[in-house]
């Protein structure tokens, strides 16, 4: 989509990403964020390349966001992000105090703060961030979708339903609350509800291929590994390049047992994106059952440790292999 003859600057585009980020399309959102070179623009184009695990990019987005606007708290929270994905937790650190220093009722650098706090095992100073967050801003979905999320993992699922019912009342169509929702209630073992919730997103959204392909997944976590490949190939009749799509029906003809069909549908993704190293691995995993199927599980490895996955990285240095 080229700028409107109108609007140079690109700010329709930059809404129109914004909205795409919201919704998960993130490669398409990329498109139209770096149409703008306004400061918020790139960092929002840094969160969604962040989200499909391209971190380098991520970084060099962060960092244009900065110099374009030293006194943006987004941008520096940006930033704050990819360091944290990085494992630079001192140096994300520092940007989340710099983006607060910039702006102390900023509610995102607390949600950041809580995000760094989180992946340092430290979850009950997570919480108090992101409870802070909320706290400045009582509409901001991604502090209750961090909340809810981390109530899930201590299995507070009562909690996490509380709060992010509470999250949607006030983000009514936000579709990562009602994902974190339905997750809550998978964790509690209530799939109806759960897929009440899908259900709930489709209707605002009736093409939402993420939700179809998590739709896919609760009915491979029931056993129904046909159905759950029917969803996962009704997402690729939407988006035929869903590289997600065909991961998870890779891991559904697992969970059925059919592994040469598994190993064809992994393919098929890093076909498509070569940025997921979940992917590789599964590659690696599969490969490894096969007879002379060392030299392929090793090249799957390998790729899955240079996009910085830890368990591929040991298993590489226990044999003395590089990559």
């Amino acid at each position: 989509m080229q700028n409107p003859e109108g609007d140079p600057s690109g700010t329709t585009q930059q809404r129109l990403g914004v909205l795409l980020e919201q919704k998960e399309y993130y490669p398409e959102a990329v498109e139209l964020l770096r149409q703008s070179q306004t400061s918020e623009a790139m960092a929002h184009q840094a969160y969604c390349l962040l989200q499909m695990n391209l971190i380098d990019s991520a970084s060099h987005c962060a960092a244009r966001a900065i110099e374009a606007d030293t006194s943006s708290a987004l941008a520096m929270t940006m930033m704050a992000y990819v360091e944290t994905e990085r494992d630079h937790h001192i140096n994300a650190i520092a940007w989340a105090n710099r983006a607060l220093k910039a702006n102390p009722k900023f509610a995102q650098g607390e949600n950041v703060m809580g995000y760094i706090q989180y992946r340092k095992g430290n979850h009950t100073e997570a919480m108090r961030h992101f409870k802070k967050a909320i706290q400045l801003d009582s509409t901001l979905a991604n502090a209750y979708y961090n909340l809810g999320t981390l109530y899930c993992m201590r299995n507070s699922q009562e909690m996490a339903i509380k709060l992010l019912k509470q999250g949607l009342r006030c983000n009514p169509r936000n579709i990562r609350l009602y994902t974190a929702l339905a997750l809550a209630y998978r964790m509690k073992g209530d799939a109806p509800k759960a897929l009440e919730c899908y259900n709930q997103i489709l209707e605002y959204d009736s093409l939402h291929t993420p939700t179809i392909n998590r739709i896919g997944t609760l009915y491979c976590e029931q056993g129904h590994f046909e159905r759950a490949i029917a969803f996962h190939r009704r997402a690729l009749n939407i988006r035929p390049n869903d590289a997600t799509a065909y991961k998870y029906i890779g891991k559904a003809y697992i969970d059925w047992g059919k592994y040469d069909k598994a190993i064809q549908s992994f393919i098929r993704s890093t076909n498509i994106s070569t940025s997921d190293p979940e992917t590789y691995m599964y590659l690696a995993e599969l490969y490894g059952k096969q007879k002379k199927g060392e030299r392929k599980q090793q090249s799957a490895y390998r790729k899955a440790a240079r996009l910085g996955n830890k368990e591929a990285q040991a298993w590489l240095v226990k044999r003395g292999i590089t990559w």
